[in-house]
């Protein structure tokens, strides 16, 4: 192929990608006109979708209530602290084997791995945990985020951004998974040359000369690798990673990526559309109500601490001075009496307030308002005030496996594999290298999914102790390494505090050499249990 074919080959590459990118635009164009008037009255510093505002611009004129915007920080807020806390443990890596065939050293592998990774995520200033916050607001408020993890093949580190939803179009595969992004942005000049160089339009690169500062428009597409086009470079990944100059039709790169850069989590799919519904969503019809009914109270109270004057005519009321301290001349007639009067509506302002105030309540709780916040009733526990609250944590359970599939599994395989082609993890035990890993969440709100089964643990432990207590040989019935792993597992413990059961074994065993035998002892379990159900229930066998 000579060097003209390709060129032309590389412009018509560019026209088809940026026809794909605009057919995608128009199919969401309704859409785009709900989230704008979603963003400008629960996110107005997002409220770029049917036009681009200018820094500084003033973006809360028709806000004339804060609760909405409020309740979607507290709700983001509330999930950054339930999934992606960087204070707590949120994800740990297992293997992909049943527990008796996980050998030491691939535990020991495995919390290795992880904790390198949560130091790599809390790394360069805690930068993921900064934007991620953004994709979980982006998330409560359009249905949809777009988080973006590049690769420094220099550094072997990853960058991670949140894309703004106004940028990005995304499409579906036959699985109705998200593989394909368009991503429309603008750089400067001098951004543009510092990223590709030569490769630049002339215009371009003059402007560089004189107009460092001026903005032209590129297209960013991520799609699998086999619905590219004629590709130059990174023909052995998986997806291809294409930049268009949009004004000048120029294809200005042509690579690749080994995994999906991008991770598109949505907050549900009711719509069967390809972008997610939120909570904002269902929460705008009182949102605007709740604006207009705050706007008329205001108008309202306004009238009545500043009432409007009657007077007979407009000459009446010129030269009139209202201002404190003022003197009106001519405001009585001969007879003493008032020639002006307030205009007393009779509106009834605290009606306006509490129906405000339902509205409030009814935004609140689309945005799970009662689930996030923790009040301790009278009378109540400590242990029973938890107890409660995991069991309304339990209730985003369908939003929490959503995020885990489309957001934060996509990303640790991303993370495991930048750090991998970085040199950055050891190398693999034998055992690993032939069977996977899986990915299992750990995070405070993880944890309160999985609860359920220790509490049962702990419960029919309690319930037995009664019995056991005059009965002890019913501990029999019950395998006590088995409720002790699974209550460890449930409360996600890490895998190095568990032995495996080859070690537990050889300890019994040195431990029974060891010792003299006790008359009427049992290590394997029975009086173990029976111990344990005696101080559960308070009693004494």
């Amino acid at each position: 192929m000579t060097h003209q074919d390709s060129k032309q080959l590389d412009h018509t590459l560019a026209r088809d990608l940026i026809r794909r990118q605009e057919s995608l635009a128009a199919e969401r164009a309704t859409l785009d006109h709900l989230w704008q008037e979603i963003a400008e009255l629960m996110q107005p510093m997002r409220a770029d979708f049917t036009h681009l505002r200018q820094p500084g611009e003033k973006r809360s004129q028709k806000i004339f209530d804060g609760t909405a915007g409020q309740a979607a920080e507290n709700l983001a807020a509330g999930l950054w602290g339930l999934i992606t806390n960087a204070a707590n443990d949120w994800f740990t890596l297992r293997a992909d084997l049943a527990e008796e065939e996980e050998a030491q050293e691939t535990k020991l592998w495995l919390d290795e791995v992880t904790r390198r990774m949560r130091a790599s995520f809390a790394g360069n200033g805690q930068r993921f945990y900064a934007r991620v916050m953004e994709l979980y607001a982006d998330l409560v408020t359009f249905g949809t985020g777009v988080f973006y993890v590049e690769e420094d093949a220099e550094t072997g580190r990853a960058h991670y951004s949140c894309r703004h939803l106004a940028e990005c179009f995304v499409a579906e595969n036959a699985r109705d998974e998200i593989d394909t992004v368009f991503r429309r942005f603008q750089f400067t000049a001098r951004q543009a040359v510092a990223r590709w160089g030569e490769a630049c339009h002339p215009a371009i690169q003059r402007a560089l000369e004189k107009e460092p500062d001026r903005r032209f428009t590129f297209l960013h597409a991520v799609m699998p690798r086999d619905e590219a086009g004629p590709q130059k470079r990174g023909t052995a990944m998986a997806f291809a990673s294409q930049y268009v100059d949009v004004e000048h039709g120029q294809l200005l790169s042509d690579g690749g990526y080994h995994e999906f850069p991008y991770q598109v989590p949505r907050w549900s799919t009711g719509s069967r559309g390809i972008y997610g519904d939120s909570p904002a969503m269902l929460a705008l019809p009182d949102v605007k109500m709740l604006n207009a009914m705050s706007k008329t109270t205001i108008i309202a109270a306004q009238k009545a601490v500043d009432p409007p004057l009657l007077a007979i005519d407009e000459i009446a009321v010129r030269g009139l001075r209202t201002h404190p301290g003022g003197i009106i001349y001519g405001g009585l007639d001969e007879n003493g009496r008032r020639r002006y009067e307030p205009l007393q509506s009779g509106g009834n302002i605290g009606l306006g307030l509490e129906l405000e105030e339902q509205r409030r309540d009814a935004v609140r709780q689309a945005f799970y308002f009662s689930l996030l916040m923790m009040v301790q009733q009278p009378n109540q526990t400590a242990t029973e005030v938890l107890a409660r609250q995991e069991e309304k944590l339990r209730l985003m359970g369908p939003h929490l496996g959503r995020i885990q599939a489309e957001f934060l599994d996509p990303l640790i395989r991303r993370q495991f594999g930048i750090m991998r082609r970085g040199g950055q993890l050891p190398p693999p035990p034998r055992q690993l290298r032939e069977r996977g890993i899986r990915i299992d969440c750990v995070s405070p709100l993880a944890r309160a999914q999985r609860a359920g089964e220790g509490a049962a643990i702990v419960r029919a432990l309690e319930s037995l102790a009664p019995i056991g207590a005059i009965k002890p040989e019913i501990y029999d019935n019950i395998d006590a390494d088995a409720a002790a792993r699974a209550l460890a597992q449930s409360f996600g413990a890490p895998n190095i505090l568990l032995r495996t059961k080859a070690a537990v074994e050889e300890l019994r065993a040195a431990e029974k050499d060891a010792a003299p035998a006790m008359p009427g002892g049992d290590a394997a379990g029975g009086d173990l249990l029976g111990n344990l159900g005696a101080m559960l229930g308070g009693n004494a066998a």
